[in-house]
């Protein structure tokens, strides 16, 4: 049986392996805040990633964003999983794929912008579970030109993290949501302490709920990281 396609209904499919949506014309302005949503672990033959892309859809259409969903790659993920898609989250990984991951998105916003005939002035990565610890990744690193970040059910503020946010004198706003019930729920503890410690702009919201993020925690994340960006 072949794995489905990466892509949910209702997104356009850039590629085989990038989705993109953005709320139809008639019914909002035109957005002009993108948001590169990076997935959980996925088995690459199931269709996990379709209950992401659809919350990230309907996150989209709520809030007037758009939003691009990119594919990570097999055998980079914990145990180096051939059958599992995930994002490079440690030196050895980034040193072998982030330059063609990070290259990956700047070709799908690109097209996109091409084809709308307008750039997005604003752009905000948002990571949930394996993609939130990317993201922290990127965020500590400054490794990306973001203006802030989303990390969900994941993220932590390790000896190694504080020590490359230090390194980078990163200071993009953060936003960290979590749910009480994760078993992880420490990791995100000490993301914010890490971020309070170092004086980083930031806002944390927890939720009721498990290993998850929340339509809510979605939607106050973007009205912070767009204040906080116009405030920049």
């Amino acid at each position: 049986m072949s794995a489905p396609a990466w892509c949910a209904d209702g997104t356009t499919a850039l590629d085989e392996g990038t989705c993109y949506f953005e709320p139809a014309a008639a019914t909002a302005e035109t957005p002009t805040t993108l948001i590169i949503f990076l997935h959980s672990l996925v088995r690459a033959n199931s269709d996990w990633q379709y209950e992401q892309q659809r919350l990230m859809m309907r996150t989209a259409s709520a809030m007037n964003v758009a939003v691009l969903m990119p594919r990570g790659r097999v055998g980079i993920g914990p145990g180096r999983d051939p059958r599992t898609l995930a994002w490079p989250g440690s030196p050895e990984t980034q040193k072998l794929y982030e330059e063609s991951v990070l290259a990956e998105w700047d070709r799908a916003r690109a097209a996109v912008e091409t084809a709308r005939g307008q750039k997005f002035s604003r752009l905000l990565i948002f990571g949930f579970s394996n993609g939130a610890y990317y993201a922290t990744t990127l965020a500590v690193r400054q490794r990306y030109p973001a203006d802030g970040y989303g990390i969900f059910a994941g993220g932590s503020g390790s000896k190694y993290n504080r020590l490359l946010a230090t390194r980078s004198g990163a200071h993009v706003p953060v936003f960290v949501g979590y749910g009480t019930k994760d078993p992880a729920v420490e990791h995100m503890h000490s993301l914010a302490r890490m971020l309070g410690d170092l004086g980083w702009p930031h806002q944390v919201k927890a939720a009721n709920i498990g290993h998850w993020v929340s339509d809510a925690q979605l939607h106050a994340a973007i009205r912070f990281l767009v204040h906080s960006s116009r405030e920049g």
